[in-house]
């Protein structure tokens, strides 16, 4: 698919620019799609958001060099799913929740033990605190360095380091809490 005009953008750039900015973005696809699933916890979901955050990529190119696309594209996906998470619960504040989540529910049951374990470890990571949950889906699902999480969350190398320790004791933490309130 070729763009022919960058929404917002005020200019037009010419066609082969447009389609090599397209191309590289493109390259990241999976890293932002994973990035987007650690979010949303949901395949589904997670593919509308890699389709936002590309969108958006789009309408506001940014003259950075190549090295960089890939930090400043997953900047962008980090913060369209904040802003998607954002947007949820105040939806939540005003519509009364007319059935409960079941998409965990109703497995086989020679993957009920596995999808237990998924489960417990996607609860585990939506309920450690912001920073310490954005560092470990960069870094797990965004499959992103410290220095690039560094750069797309303006933080130091450090910094990135020390949470994503703090993030991943918690979610062990937390499994084998819920493991244990299971077998009672």
């Amino acid at each position: 698919m070729t763009i022919q005009a960058i929404p917002d953008a005020g200019i037009q750039q010419p066609v082969a620019e447009r389609d090599d900015l397209h191309q590289q973005l493109l390259e990241h696809q999976r890293s932002v799609f994973l990035l987007c699933l650690g979010f949303t916890g949901n395949p589904a979901d997670a593919r509308d958001m890699a389709q936002e955050t590309f969108a958006r990529a789009l309408a506001r190119p940014a003259v950075l060099p190549e090295e960089a696309y890939r930090p400043w594209l997953l900047r962008i996906a980090r913060n369209a799913c904040i802003d998607r998470e954002r947007r949820r619960r105040v939806r939540q504040l005003f519509m009364p929740r007319l059935a409960p989540d079941d998409r965990d529910q109703q497995t086989p049951d020679s993957n009920l033990d596995r999808d237990r374990n998924i489960a417990r470890v996607r609860h585990a990571i939506r309920s450690l605190p912001r920073p310490l949950r954005e560092v470990l889906v960069l870094r797990e699902y965004g499959e992103l360095s410290y220095k690039e999480i560094a750069a797309a969350l303006n933080l130091k190398q450090g910094t990135v380091m020390s949470r994503l320790n703090r993030a991943r004791a918690a979610v062990i933490r937390i499994v084998k809490e819920e493991c244990h309130e299971d077998q009672q």
